[in-house]
């Protein structure tokens, strides 16, 4: 599963030697698909990649070693400054730059506790668009370019979790109806991983998938995105007009994703093509019918959107035949390994690197952290380790100190007394029922395996001939971490 917003992530400069940082900016900066750029704690631009450089309208020699200010009129770039005053990263920032729609991540560069620097990484999702034209035409005529072929399956959604077992099952059954399907969780959860599967195990699976980001294009855009338009429609529209999403995804699957950042003045629209399958296109024409799956994805809460009128109450139930929610990785810990080992897989073949795994202390570390930013935030932890590791194992040094800062209770003296304080006759007599008094007897033997063990979570596991997972998501119950 595939990544939000503020999770403390940041390079540190301190545990680099010069062959291993002259490894990371040889790897990344020839990076064609992401613009990169590093600007010094005095806000100088020490590296830009030409990617980014283009994109700007700029060279390379043209910005590095001048001050941001002067080289760099894009109000999106200048943030990474205040991120070198704050020292907190920023994530998934929306912008446009030279007319292409892009997600920018700021990322602050620590050496010896300080801000040294920050780094500025910018994907651009819609690459084809170069400029506004090209933004208001949306997409090439040709069907090959439209008609995107989904790249995962349920076997492809990595975790050994019950929660995550229960959804396969769920989408392996709703897969080949036609029924609307809402797709809800944190941002990071893997939302759109989940619903190529639902299309891939589907009957339209030889159909195309198309992906509409509502929150990525411009309001006054979404309609035309949608359903198309015709010649003359508007000022700048190319010759010959242009299908919509809708249209090209007959007979396939449109995910619209953010469903909670379209316009409200767009949704009856949206709710008329989805009860009578019918498009209309802007500027006038016949009406077409176009045989369209829709699944829908959010993270954000559409009954409270609902509530405050914001969000059309025929549409959420249009749209939420079928829901899946993705709980937060936090919430499964279980699937955090399975993922490491996975994400270890990728950035190998990626990297061209043989990295075997991950220490006892990072595994333990990972397994207590909470992931606010979910998959998402651990393969970028795994993918920054990558970026600076030497040897063949990820370390504690390799990880973001507000990783490694997560600390565990210490077990002592006090949980010896919690041990052997408890009596069952003062529990039944106390009126607690037999699943209380079993929480609390699996309680007090996890505690007894931690003394015992003194404090070694593995040598517990073993112990109690539970998972080392299972351990922590029972330790995370009880309060014990």
């Amino acid at each position: 599963m595939h990544f939000p917003e503020e999770n403390n992530f940041m390079y540190r400069q301190e545990q680099m030697t010069p062959c291993s940082a002259e490894h990371l900016l040889s790897t990344i900066f020839d990076n064609k698909y992401k613009g990169l750029m590093v600007i010094s704690a005095q806000g100088t631009v020490t590296q830009v990649n030409n990617s980014l450089a283009q994109a700007l309208g700029k060279t390379q020699e043209n910005m590095i070693g001048h001050p941001l200010t002067e080289v760099c009129r894009h109000r999106g770039l200048r943030k990474i400054i205040q991120v070198i005053k704050s020292g907190k990263p920023e994530f998934s920032k929306i912008d446009n730059i030279g007319g292409k729609s892009v997600l920018i991540d700021y990322l602050p560069i620590y050496k010896k506790n300080k801000v040294n620097g920050a780094l500025a990484k910018v994907s651009f999702f819609n690459s084809e668009r170069s400029n506004k034209n090209k933004e208001l035409q949306l997409q090439d005529k040709n069907d090959n370019a439209h008609k995107q072929r989904t790249h995962f399956t349920v076997d492809h959604i990595v975790g050994s979790s019950a929660q995550l077992i229960d959804l396969k099952e769920t989408v392996r059954k709703i897969a080949p109806r036609n029924s609307n399907v809402l797709i809800t969780g944190e941002s990071g959860t893997g939302k759109e991983l989940f619903a190529q599967a639902i299309h891939s195990a589907s009957l339209r699976r030889s159909g195309p998938f198309v992906k509409v980001n509502c929150a990525a294009i411009p309001d006054t855009l979404l309609e035309s995105e949608f359903f198309g338009y015709e010649e003359g429609a508007f000022t700048g529209g190319r010759k010959g007009g242009q299908a919509g999403k809708f249209e090209i995804a007959n007979a396939g699957t449109v995910l619209l994703d953010e469903i909670g950042d379209l316009p409200f003045s767009l949704q009856a629209k949206l709710l008329r093509f989805i009860q009578e399958k019918e498009i209309q296109k802007l500027g006038g024409g016949d009406s077409t019918i176009s045989d369209v799956r829709v699944i829908a994805s959010t993270n954000v809460d559409l009954d409270h959107l609902v509530k405050y009128k914001k969000f059309r109450e025929d549409l959420y139930y249009r749209l939420n035949v079928v829901n899946l929610y993705i709980p937060p990785l936090r919430e499964r810990r279980e699937d955090i390994l399975d993922l490491v080992d996975y994400f270890i897989k990728k950035f190998n073949k990626l990297f061209g690197l043989h990295v075997k795994g991950i220490s006892s202390e990072v595994e333990a570390t990972f397994l207590r952290y909470s992931w606010q930013g979910n998959v998402r935030e651990l393969e970028n932890v795994i993918e920054r380790a990558f970026n600076i590791i030497e040897g063949n194992t990820i370390n504690v040094s390799h990880l973001p100190h507000n990783i490694i800062g997560s600390g565990y209770k210490q077990y002592g003296s006090e949980s010896d007394d919690t041990v052997n304080s408890f009596n069952l006759g003062n529990a039944l007599s106390k009126g607690q029922c037999l699943s209380e008094i079993m929480e609390h007897t699996e309680k007090l033997v996890i505690l007894q395996a931690l003394l015992a063990t003194k404090g070694n979570k593995a040598k517990a596991s073993k112990t109690l001939g539970i998972s080392r997972p299972g351990l922590y998501k029972k330790l995370m119950k009880y309060g014990l971490i």
